[in-house]
């Protein structure tokens, strides 16, 4: 099911957060989700755009679909994005091969 909300509050150090949804309640947000997103944290009172999931009586956020940072509160640290890895060639250079030019 896909809801808004707002980032009430993300602890890096613990790895998890909650959302407070416009309908209600909270949701869960864990480290995990947060980096599919490309995030590796949000600023409390951003408001986000999520897919949600029930389990074991709770909810939890599957998926961050969208992230406005701009909404997030005056005081609070700027979003960390992950760190996009250079990709890899699968192709090695002769020289690694074994092989000269």
């Amino acid at each position: 099911m896909l809801a808004t909300g707002r980032v009430a509050w993300f602890n890096l150090e613990k790895k998890f957060g909650f959302v407070a949804l416009d309908t209600g309640g909270d949701a869960f947000l864990h480290v995990s989700v947060l980096k599919a997103a490309g995030y590796v944290t949000l600023p409390p009172g951003t408001v986000v755009e999520v897919r949600l999931e029930k389990d074991r009586g709770n909810t939890r956020v599957t998926e961050v679909i969208r992230a406005d940072t701009s909404t997030a509160k005056a005081d609070a640290p700027a979003p960390v994005l992950r760190k996009r890895q250079p990709a890899r060639s699968l192709i090695g250079d002769g020289e690694a091969n074994g092989h000269r030019s």
